[in-house]
């Protein structure tokens, strides 16, 4: 029995490693922007519409987030990018107004990179960060047990303002999962003290990947 646990052991041990990285989320192209840049960043909006997004898709039944959370979002982004990188940005004023949804027709294709560029050079942003939540499902439960657990996906475009295009992308999508359901998830289960999170969680590790994919 002794030898048939050291035999399997290994071989258990490397295919977690190689499900692993089967499951590793491709990065996103790092944008080459030079140290010293001023980034400016947008505050959190939810597209609801297809018109309203720079690409991609809208989620089937989409998850809207509540209104008094997206400033939630926008302080903890602050505090990831002034504690986590040595760049310096430019956060817009609190009375800053995004592209207005209003001005979006009705479309099956994203309209809104010519609103995000005509936003950028509106406020002198020659690189500019806009983050996204395209789905947000609240945790239903408790820290020790749910009945469903959070799932959120947000999405970061770091913009070329003077071309016109987006410098880089990066798209965080998860729902947690219990160890019993899914052993690869192991470290995240650790690192998140065995407790069952809630969506904002979610979305400062989205934040935190963001600002390696987009090389920040």
């Amino acid at each position: 029995m002794g030898r048939l646990f050291f035999i399997t052991l290994p071989v258990f041990v490397c295919c977690l490693c190689i499900a692993g990285c089967a499951r590793m989320p491709r990065k996103a192209e790092q944008a080459r922007i030079s140290a010293d840049q001023t980034i400016y960043v947008a505050f959190f909006t939810q597209p609801t519409s297809t018109s309203e997004l720079i690409t991609g898709v809208i989620p089937e039944k989409q998850g809207r987030i509540p209104a008094d959370m997206l400033p939630v979002l926008d302080r903890t982004l602050r505090n990831v990018l002034t504690g986590e990188t040595r760049r310096t940005y430019g956060w817009l004023p609190a009375d800053a107004t995004n592209p207005g949804m209003a001005r979006f027709h009705a479309s099956e294709r994203p309209q809104a990179l010519p609103h995000w560029i005509e936003y950028g050079k509106k406020h002198g942003a020659l690189f500019l960060l806009i983050p996204q939540v395209l789905d947000w499902h609240e945790r239903e439960g408790s820290q020790s047990g749910v009945i469903h657990a959070a799932r959120v996906r947000l999405e970061f475009f770091l913009l070329d303002v003077r071309s016109g295009a987006p410098a880089g992308r990066s798209v965080y999508e998860e729902e947690q999962t219990g160890l019993v359901d899914d052993l690869l998830n192991i470290s995240s289960f650790i690192r998140r003290h065995g407790i069952w999170v809630t969506a904002d969680v979610l979305a400062e590790d989205g934040m935190r990947k963001a600002v390696k994919d987009l090389g920040l």
